[in-house]
């Protein structure tokens, strides 16, 4: 029995076993005179957002980034230069590009460890060279694509979506 290729967790709409949240909000919201909107909420998996997307939060974020359950604020017009950020590192990714400046802020996230199961790790990269382990994230960076495309599918959505209402921010929050 082969064993399921580790699949980092994102799922539309919120989940309390995702413990990472991606929100757009309106002043209304943020006043109390309004909810927040699950059905286009983005829960993800917390450490994998903390570690491959986390770099691009603070660099967009206009502050301090406060984790332990509190809403950061980051305005439309951020939202919108992470969204191209994170589509030019889906293109570098795709061209084989890993060592591409661009990429310094997040690079040394990339981890086998985060894309694959432990015990397929174990028996094939353990202690192996880091040519070795280089070559497996090669061929498992499509995982770390599909991720960055799905954040950015869903900023451009709820840009497209919510900013036109006069939304003013996509707030992340997580526990950590």
């Amino acid at each position: 029995m082969e064993e399921k290729k580790y699949k980092i967790k994102i799922r539309r709409g919120h989940s309390d076993k995702l413990c990472f949240w991606l929100d757009p909000l309106s002043q209304e919201i943020l006043d109390g005179d309004a909810d927040l909107i699950e059905e286009d909420e983005l829960s993800c998996d917390n450490k994998c957002m903390h570690r491959l997307v986390g770099p691009f939060l603070r660099q967009y974020y206009p502050g301090k980034i406060r984790w332990k359950n509190e809403l950061n604020l980051i305005p439309m017009k951020n939202v919108r230069m992470l969204e191209k950020e994170l589509r030019a590192c889906i293109r570098l990714l795709k061209e084989g590009k890993l060592d591409d400046p661009r990429l310094d802020i997040v690079r040394d996230e990339f981890d086998l460890k985060l894309l694959i199961p432990a015990k397929v790790y174990s028996e094939k990269y353990e202690g192996q060279s880091l040519e070795v382990i280089r070559q497996g994230l090669f061929e498992h960076m499509y995982i770390v694509i599909n991720f960055y495309r799905a954040i950015a599918d869903y900023l451009a959505e709820m840009l497209e979506k919510y900013e036109p209402e006069g939304f003013l921010y996509i707030a992340f929050s997580a526990p950590r």
